[in-house]
């Protein structure tokens, strides 16, 4: 192959996001010819209603897998967390590491000296698994919705709609804004805001019978794969969706595979906690990443899980 066509959404994350991927392949086979063909999706279209009001999984990828399937792009560059965790159809998925930040980040208003704990701090999100951890964390605060990408939600943040708002770390410093930033960002550790399934890292999507699998596989890294497989695993064995208060955090140490996750209801009261982890091996890494993630959900849904996230899917439809 002497030309490689990338597919990505078309917001100026997405894109430096690609450029990170075509870096690495640049790097490996200087002769590849890469462009890049951005994709306006459904979930970049619709830009004021809150994400699970608006169809759920895939939003923001459904467009490009079209595109990938025909043939119009041979492969494509998502953040994990967009995807969908069951199995695309005749497609495959790899995640390149490393992985970015997988930390939430409070930004502060330029003139807000206030605390988040403040009673009637406002502080804008576009998640659900945000906004329902923000409720238990800050009971007084007012949790307000916030669409747009990064540029626009800074530019509300600094137009007085909010005192603060939440984004992920991860997309501050691909997009080279966090030093800018700095002296207004407050990193939430994961003990404190547990973060999304897959937060941090990219994924690679390409056509199960495609000739590139050789060619990426460099890009590959085991153990950022078998911690977003666990995270994973353990939101589709709910039945949650991407766009749920579901959150998941896996991470390699002292030879185990660990996982930390939590399903909680939209108004923080009610938390269901699960920890786990299993021994490590490399060789293993699929199933153990599988095994994992199943575990600590039958543990969350024997603990009630389930009945939040059926009233929560409900009340999404009313």
């Amino acid at each position: 192959m002497n030309r490689l066509v990338i597919g990505t959404r078309a917001s100026k994350l997405a894109l430096a996001q690609t450029q990170t991927v075509i870096a690495r392949l640049q790097q490996l086979y200087r002769e590849l010819e890469i462009v890049i063909e951005p994709i306006h999706t459904h979930g970049d279209r619709v830009t004021e209603t809150p994400l699970a009001r608006i169809g759920g999984d895939g939003i923001f990828v459904t467009e490009i897998e079209r595109a990938l399937r025909a043939g119009v792009v041979d492969l494509a560059v998502h953040s994990l967390k967009d995807l969908p965790t069951a199995p695309p159809e005749g497609l495959l998925v790899m995640v390149p590491g490393p992985r970015e930040d997988v930390r939430d980040v409070l930004v502060r208003r330029r003139d807000f000296l206030g605390s988040p704990a403040e009673p009637g701090v406002r502080i804008g999100t576009c998640s659900l698994r945000r906004t329902a951890q923000l409720r238990a964390l800050y009971p007084q605060a007012q949790i307000l919705p916030l669409r747009g990408n990064v540029d626009t939600r800074l530019r509300k943040l600094e137009a007085g709609d909010y005192d603060l708002i939440v984004l992920a770390a991860a997309g501050l410093r691909r997009l080279g804004l966090s030093e800018g930033l700095a002296d207004r960002l407050e990193c939430l550790p994961v003990e404190m805001l547990l973060p999304a399934p897959g937060q941090g890292a990219l994924a690679l999507e390409l056509r199960a019978d495609s000739e590139l699998l050789p060619l990426l596989a460099p890009l590959n890294d085991v153990e950022v794969q078998a911690a977003t497989s666990a995270e994973r695993a353990f939101m589709r064995h709910l039945g949650a969706g991407c766009y749920l208060p579901v959150a998941a955090h896996a991470w390699l140490a002292d030879g185990r595979l660990h996982l930390r996750a939590l399903v909680i209801s939209l108004d923080g009261r009610r938390v269901v906690r699960v920890q786990g982890s299993v021994a490590w091996h490399a060789e293993q890494a699929p199933r153990l990443a599988a095994q994992l993630g199943v575990m600590l959900a039958e543990q969350a849904l024997a603990q009630g899980a389930e009945e939040i996230i059926a009233e929560i899917r409900a009340a999404s439809t009313v």
